[in-house]
């Protein structure tokens, strides 16, 4: 029985998929009570075949790909391997590997005493070079635009760096209807609009991370942002905290084995072979 679920979002990451494998192996191999689960969303390059390959061909049992057809976006992904996950603590992190994978030791044990953690790149220390001005721009602009809107006090709702107790996931994922860049903020409104406890860890773009060619638009992204966090507002005016809990906080929030029904996109999951 694994008591922490790892899940690393990938598309169209042929280029660098290699380089994730062995980073992700390794660190798999030394965290033996951890599962990791590739989902890959609809790539059109041969990242899915990379990914089953490297995992049909090594000997650890604790490395899934989940294969979805045909693409709906990250926060969808996230949301059908999230919902169908059973362990304690969820995290999450992009799968391109934009934040060191030590980070996610950090999040599980501030799982400890909270129902959420999340990664601030603004909390870190040094500056961080390898983020072109027009990134750290558009992200300053939405986070400004998402604090006005939500009075959510995080000044970095984006960094795709999380961790959730299982009964906070379950709660938060189910009510998400967010798909497009605002989902991350959207899952810290719906986390304070339930009452639950949220902190905080550093959290530093790796050195070694490239990012894509950026296809935000100073003038059209902002404005979609603003739309969208508009609508989750609406969306969710009704929700109210649940009744049933007691104290706010990670005592409240124990592992579920409920149920989740809903409509999922086809999925596929890979697993090594069993040994010969």
């Amino acid at each position: 029985m694994f008591s922490v679920v790892v899940i690393l979002p990938v598309h169209n990451e042929s280029w660098l998929i290699g380089s994730v494998l062995g980073q992700v192996t390794e660190y798999a191999h030394a965290h033996p009570q951890w599962r990791f689960i590739f989902v890959d969303d609809g790539s059109t390059d041969d990242t899915p075949r990379k990914i089953s390959d490297h995992i049909e061909s090594g000997s650890l049992r604790n490395m899934e790909l989940q294969a979805l057809n045909p693409n709906r976006g990250k926060a969808r992904a996230l949301k059908q391997a999230i919902l169908d996950s059973t362990e304690e603590f969820v995290l999450f992190t992009d799968g391109d590997l934009a934040y060191r994978l030590e980070h996610l030791d950090q999040l599980a044990a501030g799982l400890e005493h909270a129902d959420i953690v999340i990664g601030s790149r603004q909390l870190a220390e040094e500056r961080q070079t390898n983020i072109t001005f027009l990134r750290r721009m558009t992200g300053s602009i939405f986070n400004l635009v998402v604090r006005l809107l939500t009075g959510l006090p995080h000044k970095d709702t984006q960094a795709g760096l999380k961790g959730f107790q299982r009964n906070a996931a379950r709660a938060i994922f189910r009510a998400q209807v967010v798909t497009d860049f605002a989902f991350d903020a959207e899952l810290l409104f719906l986390a304070r609009k339930l009452g639950l406890v949220v902190h905080e860890i550093p959290a530093r773009v790796s050195s070694r991370h490239s990012y894509k060619k950026s296809k935000v638009s100073l003038l059209k992204d902002p404005l979609r942002m603003f739309a969208s966090l508009l609508r989750m507002r609406v969306l969710h005016r009704k929700l109210k905290r649940r009744p049933h809990r007691g104290i706010p906080g990670y005592s409240g929030n124990r592992p579920s084995h409920a149920d989740d029904s809903g409509t999922a996109a086809t999925s596929e999951t890979i697993h090594p072979k069993p040994n010969e």
